[in-house]
């Protein structure tokens, strides 16, 4: 769980940086998350909090079988719980597409936990990058937290056709409530493509 909770507040508590190219340089790939606000990291608003059971139901989602998670868990598993790679509670989203050419419509399963304040009232927003051919649409628009740790639902579903099998798409979902901006990536691709290293 720590290890989930500092890559949320490496993406959440992060100034974002500029990327207004049309190459790698505009890929959430390329520029990471920003440089880090050490200050917001102490108030991230949401968490996308995760535990050892999602774990294992993500290992059994890649096929692992029971024996080889309860090595890695050190618990006896079942596997009767499955969740997809791109299901993991995770602030990140991607998935890879099995061509460039086809429509595509992809859904993400996100639950955020509310460690700001009580009565607040979250918004999305959709960034698109630079020449990014996404359409991205969040359901529910608003959150509405009533409680300190009270958990909401929600789903990211991203369609498209014709990605550049060269280059990944991605764009952003932020949840603001006004004081807290809750920055997730989402990354879409559709082949192996060459090294972002010069």
């Amino acid at each position: 769980m720590l290890c989930s909770y500092l890559v949320l507040l490496i993406n959440l508590a992060a100034w974002s940086m500029n990327a207004s190219q049309a190459d790698y340089a505009s890929t959430e790939f390329a520029y990471g998350s920003g440089h880090v606000d050490p200050i917001a990291a102490t108030n991230p608003g949401l968490v996308y909090d995760i535990t050892k059971a999602d774990y294992m139901a993500f290992l059994c989602g890649m096929n692992y079988n029971a024996t080889t998670v309860r090595l890695i868990s050190g618990e006896a598993v079942t596997c009767s719980e499955k969740i997809l790679p791109r299901d993991l509670n995770y602030p990140s989203m991607s998935a890879k597409l099995s061509g460039s050419d086809i429509s595509f419509t992809v859904t993400f399963n996100r639950t955020v936990t509310n460690v700001g304040g009580s009565n607040s009232t979250y918004k999305s927003k959709v960034v698109l990058t630079h020449g990014a051919k996404l359409n991205v649409v969040v359901s529910p628009r608003v959150l509405y937290m009533k409680s300190v740790n009270e958990k909401q639902f929600f789903t990211v579903t991203v369609s498209g056709r014709g990605l550049d099998p060269n280059m990944p798409s991605s764009a952003s979902l932020i949840w603001s409530d006004g004081t807290h901006s809750v920055r997730s990536p989402i990354v879409i691709y559709a082949g192996i493509f060459r090294s972002l290293s010069p």
